[in-house]
């Protein structure tokens, strides 16, 4: 049986349950919540078979960094060319021939993160692979899971699962996602779709709507991180597609948060990680 962990009912006081407007009432009616996990998913059964990935190139760019190299990616997919940042352990960070490979996927109305910041994969022996595309806002997301540029994107982390596991240096059986926002809905439906399977997903707040339709296909492990005073992605929304999940999986709430950056969470994201591919931890 998979292991379901979940801090949920340590937020209900069973005095304030019944008490609308109550964080303890919101839980409540969130905790077993599972939406419409019937929802047509075939666009994007369909955008990730068709894969046919030519024209890879990695470009280097020198940053004077003894234990990380830097690289620019670019692939044709069907016609469109999609780009990438690519970082390596090196040096002293880099522990084995063959390294894991973190898939990372941005927000909305924001780029992909900066090198600076994922440089922090390299330390911990982690190569990582962001997609680089355009910004796009939540009024693309209407038709949720069925949305076009969600679509698309979903099908470009499916091509960079692909070409992440024929890069030179990288393990194929330990390749891996995080994401926040729409990167996290991104990333929860390429482990979904994905022909291999993702070895474990780390999201915070995934968007867009519908997502529970996915759940059951994720393979690995889940982390999911969920700030109820999210008005951007609904919160019971999250709660359906964390309870749809089949995988060993883990959701942590964060009653005074809204649609942003947790640090704890990322802690927890970076510990979730070591867990699962060194059998460390930082507790």
């Amino acid at each position: 049986m998979s292991k379901c962990e979940s801090n949920v009912n340590e937020l209900i006081d069973p005095e304030l349950a019944g008490i609308s407007g109550t964080v303890s009432s919101r839980l409540s009616d969130f905790r077993d919540w599972r939406g419409d996990a019937l929802a047509d998913v075939s666009e994007l059964e369909a955008a990730a078979s068709d894969l046919e990935v030519c024209g890879l190139t990695v470009t280097a760019i020198d940053f004077a960094n003894p234990c990380a190299c830097y690289s620019e990616v670019s692939f044709e997919l069907a016609g469109e060319v999609v780009h990438g940042r690519l970082i390596e352990p090196s040096g002293c960070a880099r522990a084995s021939e063959l390294v894991p490979l973190c898939l990372m996927f941005h927000d909305i109305d924001r780029p992909v993160r900066g090198w600076h910041h994922m440089t922090r994969f390299a330390a911990m022996g982690y190569a990582v692979l962001a997609l680089d595309d355009d910004v796009i806002g939540l009024s693309e997301l209407k038709q949720g899971v069925t949305s076009p540029v969600f679509v698309e994107r979903v099908r470009w982390g499916c091509a960079m699962a692909k070409v992440a596991r024929n890069l030179d240096g990288m393990d194929p059986d330990r390749i891996f996602a995080w994401g926040e926002g729409l990167g996290g809905g991104v990333a929860l439906a390429v482990s979904a779709l994905d022909e291999r399977g993702l070895a474990c997903t780390a999201v915070a707040n995934p968007l867009p709507g519908g997502l529970e339709a996915l759940s059951s296909r994720v393979r690995g492990s889940v982390l999911m991180g969920t700030s109820l005073m999210d008005a951007v992605s609904d919160p019971k929304g999250q709660f359906a597609v964390f309870n749809g999940l089949e995988c060993d999986r883990r959701h942590i709430i964060y009653a005074k948060y809204a649609h942003e950056r947790i640090n704890a969470f990322e802690n927890e994201v970076v510990d979730f990680f070591n867990q699962a591919f060194y059998l460390c931890s930082l507790a």
